[in-house]
């Protein structure tokens, strides 16, 4: 007799207690795509557009319990892979809509790819199933993920990290300076993990007791916040004064002709006409003006227009060095270099930067010899070639780092400017392939992160917007429209101490990828030692 079978009485029959619901009960069918659905939407909304930040903290919390959920059946593994595949194509569609403008297929193939990292994530949490450590496991899983999603593949994607939700402030916002955004992330699943934790253990029902643990980790959080979130670094007291001109207004298609001497023509006539403000400024002109990302959307060298464009807004600036966003040959044929040009006299260059991380399928195609006759990719007929390393600008001795809008996203490069010595931040852009959509904001937040991570005042300068001024607490000022021709100008103060994220870079995604490598690597291992009947 089992032990848990009652005692029968003589003439009676013993009956078996009533089966618990199967897994395929309405119920849990039910259940699982709406707590996925509700994860992928909460994830979303703590972005822009809806940008409710709040939401960054407890957006994790339906997918948890939807792992905790799926653990009860046979193959939960399995069953994460499946709604964590379905909960990362409801956060990614709607934060990727821009994409679609390159194409329906672009766009749901790349939200695909990065919804199987969301996927990857619960699965492994569901593999760890019930035993000790499982919230400590779901951050390392999570972030590890958001790690590893930010360098494959074509080098990353890290769109929609986290982290990034908290860069109009918040409690977690300044402990970026010690471990940057994917820290940031870190932060917020923990606190998700705890909100799951006690809401799964109904503390109505079994009584508050249970919450101890729950609360003191929330203590310890708490306390760990309060030391990570230390002040940014000095100012040195000194001040650059430089602008932005922010001169397209105009709406082009998707992808231009790069070989249209007209439009380029247009281009940076427009941005002279509106450097013309800062040649008739009651103060004079600024000691810096940038012109963004493919101001000059070709070598003035080999296009006279182009020079005699970049002569008299030398000759508006009386003097002050011009920083404009150009197209250079690349050192192979059928190749350009997309860089940051510091114009000398006449129109000469003086110094170079050139853009470091390029965007696939726009700026080159993988593969090209596989892929290059595609119809959509015909319309991309040169690679760019990637910068060698950082370079800074020397602008009388003061330095000016500047990286070119994908760059943003990646905080290793713009830590890069910073440990070679800049002193404050240009981020030059352009957004204007994405027309009205939400991609220009999106972008603006990632400046954000950048400017607390390093302790650098930040100059977000689009060619048609938007354009702004980040302080190194991530607030924002001056921050122009998309599509009108303005100019943002700021006597930017200069920094030259590090932040402790700075000097010591990325710990927190490493540390975690390598822990839930190690996790999955042991949960193998003790899976197929099980499957053998547990010989070795």
């Amino acid at each position: 007799m089992s032990l848990r079978e009652p005692p029968v009485r003589p003439g009676a029959r013993w009956s078996a207690p009533p089966p618990a619901p199967r897994l395929g009960h309405r119920g849990v069918r039910l259940r699982r795509p709406l707590l996925a659905a509700t994860g992928g939407v909460l994830l979303f909304a703590a972005h822009p557009p809806l940008d409710l930040g709040w939401i960054g903290a407890v957006a994790l919390v339906p997918l948890l319990a939807l792992v905790r959920d799926v653990n009860a059946s046979p193959r939960p593994v399995r069953a994460a892979l499946v709604w964590g595949l379905l909960a990362g194509m409801v956060f990614f569609l709607p934060l990727l809509t821009w994409v679609a403008r390159f194409g329906t297929a672009a766009w749901l193939l790349l939200a695909l790819v990065e919804a199987t990292f969301v996927a990857g994530a619960l699965a492994l949490v569901a593999a760890w199933g019930d035993r000790p450590w499982r919230g400590a496991v779901a951050v390392v899983a999570w972030v590890g993920a958001e790690a590893l999603r930010s360098q494959v593949p074509l080098g990353g994607f890290p769109w929609g990290v986290l982290g990034y939700s908290q860069h109009d402030g918040g409690v977690f916002l300044p402990s970026a300076r010690v471990v940057g955004v994917l820290g940031v992330s870190a932060l917020l699943v923990a606190v998700a993990v705890c909100v799951e934790e006690m809401l799964a253990r109904r503390p109505w029902r079994t009584g508050w007791r249970w919450l101890r643990a729950p609360v003191g980790a929330l203590a310890v959080l708490a306390a760990l916040t309060a030391v990570l979130g230390v002040p940014a670094p000095p100012a040195t007291g000194k001040r650059i004064d430089i602008a932005a001109v922010q001169g397209n207004d105009v709406e082009l298609p998707p992808v231009v002709d790069r070989t249209d001497t007209d439009r380029v023509q247009d281009v940076a006539q427009r941005m002279l006409s509106t450097t013309r403000r800062l040649g008739e400024a009651a103060e004079g002109p600024p000691e810096v003006t940038v012109w963004p990302e493919n101001a000059l959307d070709a070598d003035p060298r080999q296009l006279p227009e182009l020079a005699a464009i970049v002569t008299e807004a030398q000759r508006l600036l009386d003097g002050g060095t011009l920083i404009a966003g150009t197209l250079l040959d690349g050192s192979r044929p059928a190749t350009f270099r997309n860089a940051m040009v510091q114009y000398g006299p006449g129109g000469t260059i003086a110094d170079v930067y050139v853009k470091r991380a390029l965007v696939p399928f726009g700026e080159y195609v993988p593969w090209r010899s596989a892929l290059g006759a595609l119809p959509p990719l015909r319309a991309i007929p040169r690679d760019g070639v990637p910068g060698g390393g950082p370079g800074v600008f020397e602008v009388g001795g003061t330095w000016v780092g500047t990286v070119l809008c994908y760059e943003s996203i990646f905080p290793d490069l713009v830590g890069d400017q910073v440990r070679a010595g800049a002193q404050a931040l240009v981020v030059s852009t352009n957004n204007a392939s994405f027309g009205r959509t939400p991609a220009a904001r999106q972008h603006l937040a990632f400046s954000q992160l950048r400017a607390v991570e390093t302790g650098r005042w930040v100059l977000q300068a689009g060619i048609s917007g938007i354009s702004a001024v980040v302080a190194p607490d991530g607030d924002v000022s001056q921050q122009t429209q998309l599509f009108e021709q303005a100019v943002v100008r700021a006597q930017l103060p200069l920094v030259t101490a590090a932040t402790p994220y700075t000097r010591l870079g990325d710990v927190v995604g490493p540390a975690a990828l390598a822990i839930a490598g190690a996790i999955a690597l042991w949960l193998l291992v003790v899976g197929r030692t099980r499957a053998r009947g547990g010989r070795l």
